[in-house]
């Protein structure tokens, strides 16, 4: 009868051993996340390359149909940057989702940790989710305009007013994806800044 209690009480103990905190988990598990978001904003830094080329491609495309009064091709570069616009469109709608669960985590950190890099941290997020949100708002009011401008193109062909306002839209999507590659290059930096601490901070 005692083996069977001590028995009982090595079990019981074992189970509330295992039902503790692991000292130092919390911020192990901060340095694995930060680690992805590290790999993920690099790739996105890849990615926003990519679009920015494509869409200075078609914007090219598009002044060189109309240098050469093209209009296949004026209408096949403009199907092209709005395809691409809708594409763009998608993609800062998860970038700026994306934004927006930094800030909840950097918060859930602030508040378990209580410490000054954490508060600097959940600064720095809310204000990249801020630019997010408000370039998504204007991506999606430029792609707007441009189906509404190509729409034009299709029912009376190309005239000078609708094909000068199409290339102010195509432009300014050059100037946006330009300030995106930025963003993400800096986002690279604040990465790799929170993964140094963090590596620093479990020694």
């Amino acid at each position: 009868m005692r083996f069977l209690a001590l028995s009982a009480l090595v079990v019981l103990s074992a189970q509330v051993a295992s039902a503790q905190p692991r000292p130092g988990f919390p911020r192990r598990a901060e340095l694995h996340h930060d680690r992805a978001d590290a790999a993920r904003s690099a790739a996105q830094v890849a990615d926003d390359r990519r679009d920015l080329a494509r869409f200075q491609a078609t914007l090219n495309a598009f002044d060189a149909a109309v240098a050469r009064r093209d209009a296949v091709g004026v209408r096949a570069a403009l199907t092209s940057f709005v395809q691409q616009g809708r594409a763009e469109v998608a993609e800062q709608s998860r970038e700026t989702a994306q934004a927006q669960r930094e800030v909840a985590r950097s918060g859930a950190e602030l508040a378990r940790d209580r410490n000054g890099r954490d508060a600097r941290n959940l600064r720095d997020d809310r204000r990249d989710a801020a630019r997010e949100n408000a370039a998504l708002a204007e991506e999606q009011n430029l792609l707007a305009e441009l189906e509404r401008t190509v729409a034009a193109e299709y029912a009376w062909g190309p005239q000078v007013p609708i094909l000068a306002r199409a290339r102010q839209v195509m432009d300014r999507f050059v100037v946006l994806a330009r300030a995106e590659l930025q963003r993400s290059k800096s986002e690279v930096r604040e990465d790799r800044r929170e993964l140094r601490e963090d590596r620093r901070g479990i020694r």
